[in-house]
């Protein structure tokens, strides 16, 4: 370690000195390598011997500013109709697929994003007479509130009962969306994440002889089915719920398994106004197969839960932003492979992808992000 003991007005010129970040295309140096010993003017000058020495200092400038995760909740709302008793295309009960699926995601995220449930419908009781409004109906309030650690309780009620029942997916979008809106948290992220496998219904304001019928023509004749005015398509307040709520900044993935695919449109246009869309088509995330369910639903809940960081303040140049874990500099990757980029226009907020995430997620508590203003990152070999 090398030892000084400047004058006052010379340890100012150096603290000032000391917020450049690296030089032209070299790579930058670690953060955090220099340390200030408080106190008076007799105080020392500490130069850690692995830290560029105080003459090769770089010159680029920048000031060191610190990236918090971001705060999640996301609230499930998983469909629990009779179709969900059939099975994926690889031979898996939808619902036994589903529920897999899910026990392997969420524990992993479940210290770090506040979950909840919305089921939908719900189970019709013992001695009740079944009607359109039984079948269709659902709790006015959430199954769970969002909380850490949930996972285990999520998986121990949707382990309680079978799917059954037709699929009022418009309704349980609104419980969801409405316990988000009266529990308003501005600052971390709010979403919800819809698993369905058919086309929402259960409005019984629709027509039936005129609408699309969701079960096939015959369902939808009143003169053969006291159930008909239930099985109209229910697209447009399903969709129209999600783009209400998204404006609000409530977030809707939606994960379509087997059997949703012939209502492809409906779910492209739900996912679209839900604001997490995919790039591809079909903008849903599609689920025809138990492992194509597991790889889906893993990597949203793993991208709302491991990869958001939100930054201090937003950066004088986005062009100029180094990323650091632990003093190594992390990718720009604009094509989200592996490495960072910006999650939105405001450039306050940072998202990690692929290995890069899971580095990210697996630092340990004593390990520091950073992002360092003023300097260029290095980009995708």
């Amino acid at each position: 370690m090398v030892r000084a003991h400047p004058s006052r007005a010379a340890r100012l010129a150096l603290a000032a000195t000391l917020t450049v970040a690296c030089s032209g295309g070299s790579r930058p140096p670690p953060l955090g390598g220099i340390s200030f010993d408080g106190g008076d003017d007799e105080s020392l000058v500490s130069v850690v011997r692995d830290a560029i020495p105080l003459r090769e200092m770089p010159s680029c400038g920048g000031t060191a500013v610190s990236l918090t995760r971001r705060r999640a909740s996301a609230i499930l709302v998983i469909d629990r109709s009779g179709s969900m008793t059939e099975n994926t295309l690889d031979g898996v009960r939808k619902w036994t697929a589903l529920l897999a699926a899910l026990d392997g995601a969420l524990p992993r995220i479940e210290q770090n994003v506040s979950l909840g449930l919305v089921t939908f419908p719900q189970p019709v009781p013992p001695g009740v007479p079944r009607s359109a409004a039984t079948v269709c109906a659902l709790r006015p309030g959430l199954d769970l509130e969002p909380r850490l650690g949930a996972a285990g309780a999520i998986m121990a009620r949707l382990r309680a009962g079978l799917p059954e029942g037709p699929t009022p997916t418009a309704g349980a979008e609104e419980v969801a969306g409405r316990w988000f809106v009266n529990e308003p948290d501005r600052e971390g992220g709010r979403y919800i994440i819809l698993a369905t496998d058919g086309a929402p219904n259960c409005n019984t304001a629709l027509d039936p002889l005129s609408c699309r019928c969701t079960a096939g023509p015959a369902s939808c004749d009143p003169a053969m089915n006291s159930f008909a005015p239930i099985n109209c398509l229910d697209d447009a307040r399903a969709t129209e719920a999600i783009r209400l709520f998204r404006h609000q900044e409530i977030f809707t993935y939606v994960v379509g398994l087997n059997g949703a695919e012939a209502y492809a449109p409906v779910l492209d246009a739900m996912a679209d106004e839900g604001g997490r869309a995919r790039a591809a088509s079909p903008r849903f995330y599609p689920a025809n197969t138990a492992n194509e369910l597991v790889r889906e639903l893993t990597a949203i809940t793993s991208g709302i839960a491991d990869c958001r960081f939100a930054l201090d303040a937003a950066p004088p140049d986005p062009a100029l932003v180094d990323l650091r874990l632990d003093g190594a500099s992390l990718i720009h990757d604009p094509a989200h492979r592996d490495g960072w980029d910006w999650s939105d226009t405001s450039r306050l907020e940072i998202r990690f992808h692929g290995p890069t995430c899971e580095r990210v997620s697996a630092a340990t508590g004593g390990s520091r992000l950073v992002a360092a203003f003023g300097c260029p990152a290095p980009a995708p070999p």
